[in-house]
């Protein structure tokens, strides 16, 4: 699983200066992030939103793999950005934000890595927003994939008599947003038009109808 150019631009940037025989034997942070993504493919789970992974990763890598000069805290945050840009090109469900922790273990073989992952729900910063101005309401989009209703469980609880309990599912994925309605009792309308259960393209700006309510879609 090949990394995307930027990604592995800000990876390399974690080395930047190293000598070439410093990782002679060693493993580089663009190795440990492909690592990383293909577990998360392997592990990819479908839920009643859609695909999913864990969001809590940790990389147990043998330490003589290791860079001695490499800061590990910038390399945890390095790697989690990646993981967590991966997901939300794949459009995976995240269900809290993603962490990933690389670990130094004897007991992994050199030139491996062990990886593993764990769902731990957690708040997401919203990347989203769908803001009414009667009534004054904001609701905040924060996962890959989002299902939003009146109901207590959905992802985005709108509390408004006239949405379903399950109204609408919201996707980011392949850099585009998407959204569907979930075959509730008055329907999703997007610019005035009726849509279906199949995902219906969603641009900032659009203004998105649920119930008697018009919503108008913004990226943050």
């Amino acid at each position: 699983m090949k990394l995307a150019r930027e990604m592995e631009r800000r990876l390399e940037r974690l080395v930047d200066g190293a000598a070439a025989a410093v990782f002679r034997g060693k493993m580089h942070p663009v190795d440990m992030a492909e690592r990383l993504l293909r577990q998360a493919d392997f592990v990819v789970s479908r839920g009643e939103a859609g695909p999913g992974i864990p969001n809590r990763w940790l990389l147990r890598i043998n330490p003589s793999d290791l860079p001695p000069e490499i800061d590990m805290r910038e390399l945890d945050q390095e790697l989690t950005h990646a993981v967590t840009e991966f997901a939300a090109d794949r459009g995976w469900r995240i269900n809290g934000p993603i962490n990933v922790e690389v670990v130094s273990d004897e007991a992994v073989p050199r030139g491996l890595t062990d990886c593993s992952g764990t769902s731990e729900p957690g708040p997401i910063d919203p990347w989203s927003q769908l803001v009414a101005a009667s009534p004054p309401l904001v609701v905040a989009i924060s996962d890959n994939r989002s299902v939003l209703g009146r109901a207590t469980e959905s992802d985005v609880v709108v509390s408004v008599p006239e949405l379903s309990r399950r109204q609408a599912i919201i996707v980011r994925a392949d850099q585009a947003v998407t959204i569907a309605d979930l075959s509730s009792a008055n329907g999703t309308h997007v610019n005035g038009a009726l849509i279906g259960t199949d995902p219906f393209p969603l641009v900032p700006g659009d203004t998105v109808t649920m119930g008697d309510i018009d919503f108008v879609f913004r990226t943050l």
